[in-house]
């Protein structure tokens, strides 16, 4: 993988650490001339460390679907500070969207990707973009850092119900689970849902002992109230942090196969399937 980093000079404390990962492949005369989307992936782990098997399987199968995969390294505890990773997220999308041509990416086709607190993640900078923090801090445009389709896997959306608390105090710095109003709606994706909000692909499980399911239904139910499209599943059973759901990216301890669910594991075909429709409609040929 090439890593490109986001910043070349100090934006925040720790944020040398915030990178970006470029799922690279040979050069290829037959494919190099093809414009593809690209697909940018945040890995859970609670705003405390990012999941490699949230990571670099899913930018593999990305990638083998036609995509120009990409890994976002963005900030963890102690260096969050709430906006952190949204900035990461922000500059990410740019970096990506402003090199389309360097990468035969098409700009107006860049998805991100997101598990668990990855997820809130990618909630959060696909309806908070134009967070005037945001613009200020890395002086860009209007809609420079929207994305262009979000994917959701598991994730944290809210602070105010249903919700993952150490997710939360991990990304406020917070030892204690006090929050305000102002702060928890600040964080909170389905309260800033629009119109312009991207369509979102969504999954779940019911049974989500760490993240209830509760998350990818307000959102859904976010996205409906404004005539945003989107496809949800929620499986029945399941564990939280799945990943691919396959035998490949289940964590090494996991002896009883609890992360392996062929059921469930067919979100990654599912998601592949809804990208390509997102972005270039039924194919009649």
């Amino acid at each position: 993988m090439k890593t490109v980093p986001l910043y070349c000079s100090p934006l925040y404390k720790g944020c040398e650490n915030s990178y970006l990962q470029y799922n690279e492949r040979p050069a290829s005369p037959e494919l190099d001339g093809i414009t593809r989307p690209a697909v940018i992936v945040f890995p859970g782990g609670g705003y405390a460390f990012l999941s490699d098997r949230e990571a670099y399987p899913v930018a593999d199968h990305f990638s083998a679907h036609g995509c120009a995969a990409f890994i976002l390294r963005y900030a963890i505890k102690p260096y969050c500070g709430e906006i952190n990773p949204l900035l990461d997220a922000a500059s990410a999308i740019v970096y990506v969207r402003t090199h389309a041509r360097e990468f035969n990416i098409d700009p107006h086709k860049i998805a991100v990707i997101g598990f668990s607190a990855g997820g809130h993640l990618a909630a959060y900078i696909s309806t908070c973009y134009n967070d005037e923090r945001v613009l200020d801090k890395l002086r860009i445009e209007k809609d420079a850092a929207r994305p262009d389709a979000t994917l959701l896997c598991y994730p944290v959306i809210t602070a105010v119900d249903a919700t993952h608390r150490a997710s939360f105090m991990n990304l406020f710095g917070r030892e204690e689970d006090v929050f305000s109003r102002e702060e928890s709606e600040r964080v909170s994706a389905e309260l800033h849902v629009t119109g312009n909000t991207p369509p979102a692909f969504l999954w779940t499980t019911s049974d989500d002992p760490l993240v209830p399911s509760r998350n990818s239904l307000l959102y859904a139910e976010a996205l409906n109230a404004h005539g945003v499209p989107y496809e949800l599943h929620v499986f029945p059973k399941g564990a939280h942090g799945l990943a691919m759901a396959d035998r490949a990216a289940r964590p090494v301890n996991d002896t009883n196969g609890d992360y392996v669910s062929p059921y469930v594991a067919r979100w990654a075909e599912m998601a592949a399937k809804w990208l390509e429709y997102t972005f270039f409609g039924e194919c009649r040929v």
